[in-house]
């Protein structure tokens, strides 16, 4: 939550004189604090599907090799792993922001916002784990090993990611 706490006071301090007045409105502030929250973790998923969007590039180099070497029919696994990788792009662009409208009969508060942000914080480290599978899943192509178990183990990999990345809509939820 110091992340976001960090975050949110460098957006506060680069504020205009007028931005910083409107803050004195009573109830202004805290909405200000929630959108500012929910546009940080907007960013920061963005980030996620980014570091996702490398691995196209990879999975493209591989298929490239594979084919080279004529191995074209081994490529079928690495489509259905590119499907997943697309999915789980899509799933970090399009995940609800934490956003309650004024008339929304639920309301999120602010510590359900940091929760959000903390959580999908978080899941930098799978990403980056998944990354660094995908280099080594290239470099064992042009090493010309056998990639089905390894694509196997990606696969799962990234049905580990999207499987908690479900838990963030029960978080949202509760």
């Amino acid at each position: 939550m110091s992340d976001l706490q960090s975050k949110l006071d460098q957006v506060k301090a680069n504020e205009t004189w007028l931005e910083k007045i409107k803050r004195y409105i009573p109830g202004y502030d805290g909405y200000v604090n929630r959108d500012n929250s929910r546009e940080l973790d907007t960013q920061l998923r963005t980030k996620l599907a980014n570091k996702l969007e490398e691995n196209k590039t990879k999975l493209k180099n591989i298929v490239l090799t594979l084919s080279g070497d004529g191995k074209l029919l081994e490529t079928g696994d690495l489509e259905k792993l590119e499907k997943k990788n697309e999915n789980a792009i899509a799933k970090f662009k399009s995940a609800a922001r934490g956003y309650s409208g004024l008339f929304d009969v639920t309301k999120i508060n602010e510590s359900k916002l940091n929760q959000i942000y903390e959580f999908d914080y978080n899941l930098f480290s799978y990403v980056e784990n998944l990354n660094k599978g995908f280099d080594d899943l290239e470099s064992k192509a042009r090493a010309k090993e056998d990639l089905k178990n390894y694509i196997s183990e990606m696969s799962q990999s990234l049905d580990d990611l999207l499987k908690k990345f479900d838990e963030r809509e029960a978080i949202l939820r509760d």
